[in-house]
């Protein structure tokens, strides 16, 4: 199971991967075949499939038919109690008798020689939907329990994959003309294995810096220090840790989040996100990503918010009903929590955590592309 959740994870940075993982899911999960169905559901005959087993042809015809017949009879009984991270055989919910009646078998599944199907949802929302299947023949009959408890074992990894996928995505997008989020996938080590196009801007920079041993490292003393720091508290923690890097010239550039991609019981892994730092006016859900990342107390984190908002001393501190003395202490305490030194510094950590944390911790997740 290992070698395969690699291949898995692994197909985040390199699409490829993707495929040799449906094939070896579906050795160990004793199936003919394995398959993804991804439906955006706002545009209906859009599907995302992809297939162990067929060939090119049979795979067009498969995406041209499947949005059309409506007798797909386990998937619409199985619609009302599936959840992301819900496990469903296919035999407990359709006999084979019915199933061999229906137009979706003799056009679809009959050609393929397909009469079983097991599933694992990864994403189940009003507008999108996901879902990875095994397969069967007729003369191999219906999925036992062991491949069923395989699916469920593996259940909680799709669901965290889709959740990275849909992250990574977010981040890849760039609606307002900037570079797009930097990713590293860093080895148990802290060494890097796979980067994507802006993170290799961020080594061209000079803002990080890949060693000979591949692990990466900040480029100055300060930075250093934060970096080491992060990493001993993600060792010691499931927790994203947000950190500041800095440019050459003493100057915060960007924001790095560090987070886990997999759990303990394999090859520990992660991703740092780096956003370079630009507006924007989110600020949801702000205060508590200060806590958390930054360790500032929550009147601090309040105080941040309500500064960037209010852009003068006077004003935030008027705004929570503090004295000027007290806005001022609280203003010094935050910068040596974020290692900042002045308050436009502040304003554009803001701004750049405001960014990182939608990518995070999006509330409303866009369409998969």
């Amino acid at each position: 199971m290992i070698n395969t959740l690699d291949c898995l994870y692994g197909s985040l940075l390199d699409a490829g991967k993707f495929d040799v993982f449906l094939k070896r899911f579906a050795e160990i999960a004793a199936a003919d075949s394995a398959a993804l169905f991804d439906f955006d559901l706002s545009r209906p005959h859009v599907l995302r499939f992809t297939t162990s087993a067929y060939d090119d042809a049979t795979h067009a015809r498969f995406i041209a038919a499947f949005p059309t017949i409506e007798d797909k009879l386990w998937w619409e009984r199985s619609e009302r109690q599936m959840t992301a991270g819900s496990v469903i055989n296919g035999i407990d919910l359709a006999s084979e008798h019915e199933i061999k009646a229906t137009r979706y078998y003799r056009e679809l599944l009959q050609p393929l020689d397909i009469l079983h199907s097991a599933g694992v949802c990864g994403v189940m929302r009003q507008d999108a939907q996901c879902l990875l299947t095994i397969n069967r023949s007729e003369r191999r009959g219906p999925f036992g329990d062991d491949s069923m408890d395989i699916l469920r074992a593996f259940a909680p990894h799709w669901v965290r994959y889709k959740q990275l996928e849909q992250r990574l995505a977010a981040g890849q997008r760039d609606l307002r003309g900037h570079r797009g989020l930097a990713v590293f996938e860093l080895g148990v080590a802290f060494d890097v294995r796979r980067m994507n196009g802006p993170a290799e801007h961020c080594l061209a920079e000079g803002w990080l810096q890949r060693g000979p041993d591949s692990v990466l490292r900040m480029h100055d003393a300060r930075s250093q220090s934060l970096w080491a720091t992060c990493q001993r508290h993600a060792a010691a923690t499931s927790n994203t840790c947000t950190v500041p890097v800095y440019g050459h010239h003493a100057e915060v550039v960007a924001y790095a989040a560090l987070q886990p991609i997999v759990d303990t019981s394999l090859t520990p892994r992660r991703l740092l996100f780096v956003r370079p730092l630009q507006p924007t006016g989110n600020h949801g859900d702000l205060a508590a990503t200060l806590r958390l990342s930054c360790g500032l107390t929550v009147s601090e984190a309040n105080f941040a918010v309500a500064l960037r908002r209010s852009e003068t001393l006077a004003d935030a501190a008027q705004v929570l009903g503090i004295t000027v003395g007290t806005a001022r202490q609280r203003l010094q305490e935050i910068f040596e929590k974020m290692d900042l030194h002045r308050q436009t510094e502040l304003f554009q950590a803001l701004d750049a955590l405001a960014e990182l944390n939608d990518h995070l911790y999006h509330r409303a997740e866009q369409p998969l592309h």
